[in-house]
């Protein structure tokens, strides 16, 4: 499928789909990622070591499109390792990453693309987005507002030493995200196999690509609904949220410490630096994270007294967590 409307490209693009037993979603993908107004150069999917019909199912995409390449990683191992291996298989300068579930409208790579072209201190561009359920009628859960819309803003989360949160789907220049090191491998090796790589990993990546904040480069977010996210029920595991969330404050101690000059820490150095009253309020994010979860699962469910009583609990645990929502997400179309 291709776009019937198709207008001169800004600039080549390459689309990384990591792919990991997507059966039921990734041919739609694929589909809207075709049908842009502004076609990609390269949709580069990769799979990593996929148990059911994924690679059958891209494999037949492909075959009437030239520009999809699928590589295979043999063996899973990873979102870090898989979004790396995108950033150094990529044919452009300019990439963005797409997970297998979410659903591209036809002129988001032309204009997050034009954004990108145009403005040489632009150090990626994100959009907004629609939640959508994960059943086929796509119900519309909301509304996702991530991310800085214009200059000052973006320039000030820098000053402010802020964590730089960006949607999932950003173009980027690849040169700087391979200037800062890419997204990172094995940052803990231990014996519970705990791919802590795998956690908030653009985060990181964002963060670090954010210090060219001291060059006036910046990040933007178009403020417009581009894609839709998919919100799968019971995607991720309280125990996940606790590793989110411990992956985060060590982004943030490590930002910290890069923009006063010291060496970051290691995250094993980062745990074991935490005293009795930091694991206390790291236990109280926790669970106000988890229940903020659980109230989305909640919502998209239309279990609307549920709803109410985690959103109720998240309150109680962390106040600020629940301000943070409100500026980022809504639930009018």
């Amino acid at each position: 499928m291709t776009s019937t409307s198709a207008v001169s490209s800004p600039l080549p693009i390459t689309v990384v789909v990591c792919c990991y037993n997507a059966e039921s979603t990734i041919a739609e993908t694929l589909w809207t990622l075709q049908d842009q107004t502004c076609p990609a150069q390269e949709i580069l999917v990769i799979d990593d070591g996929s148990q059911d019909r994924s690679i059958e199912i891209v494999s037949q995409v492909a075959a009437g499109a030239s520009h999809i390449r699928l590589i295979r990683n043999g063996a899973n191992r990873g979102t870090a390792y898989t979004r790396h291996r995108g950033l150094q298989e990529a044919n452009t300068e300019a990439v963005m990453f797409f997970d297998a579930d979410d659903l591209a409208e036809p002129r988001l790579l032309e204009k997050q693309g034009r954004m990108l072209a145009e403005n040489p201190d632009i150090l990626g561009v994100g959009c907004h987005a629609y939640y959508v359920s994960e059943n086929a009628g796509q119900q519309n859960l909301g509304r996702q507002c991530v991310g800085p819309t214009d200059r000052n803003a973006a320039l000030q989360q820098f000053r402010s030493n802020k964590l730089t949160f960006m949607p999932p789907v950003t173009l980027f220049w690849r040169r700087d995200a391979l200037a800062v090191g890419g997204y990172r491998q094995r940052i803990m090796p231990n014996a519970e196999n705990i791919r802590y790589e795998d956690f908030a990993e653009d985060l990181d990546l964002w963060c670090r690509m954010s210090d060219f904040g001291s060059q006036g480069r910046h990040f933007l977010t178009i403020a417009e609904p581009l894609f839709r996210y998919r919100k799968p029920a019971g995607s991720l595991s309280t125990r996940n949220v606790r590793m989110m969330q411990l992956k985060m404050r060590w982004i943030k101690d490590c930002l910290l410490r890069r923009r006063s000059g010291e060496v970051e820490r290691s995250l094993a150095d980062f745990i074991a630096s935490r005293s009795i009253l930091d694991r206390v309020n790291d236990w109280r994010s926790d669970k106000a994270a988890g229940f903020y979860k659980q109230a989305g699962f909640s919502y998209s469910s239309r279990r609307y007294v549920r709803l109410g009583a985690f959103l109720l609990l998240t309150a109680l645990a962390s106040p600020k967590l629940i301000r943070q929502k409100l500026k980022t997400q809504s639930v009018r179309p």
